[in-house]
């Protein structure tokens, strides 16, 4: 089955499994407000670095895990079977 068959099963028959796309959302999330959150975006110093750019850093290295998971979940499964 291709990958993009295995998406397409994995979408229509994963009913439970829905909320692992809900894993990468909160990386996003954060990544889209954090100019609007006061203690990130301040004239502080953060490991020498400025604050926005730890943050962004930190949550794009967590956004990663958190699409490996929707990878290992929701589509892994369906890739082996074969119609």
């Amino acid at each position: 089955m291709s990958e993009k068959n295995a998406i397409a099963e994995a979408m229509r028959i994963g009913g439970n499994r829905r909320w692992w796309l809900l894993a990468p959302v909160v990386p996003v999330v954060a990544l889209l407000t954090a100019v609007y959150i006061p203690w990130v975006n301040s004239p502080s110093l953060w490991f020498g670095l400025p604050p926005l750019i730890v943050w962004c850093s930190v949550w794009v290295l967590m956004l990663t895990p958190a699409l490996a998971v929707v990878e290992y979940f929701l589509v892994r499964p369906f890739e082996g079977d074969e119609q």
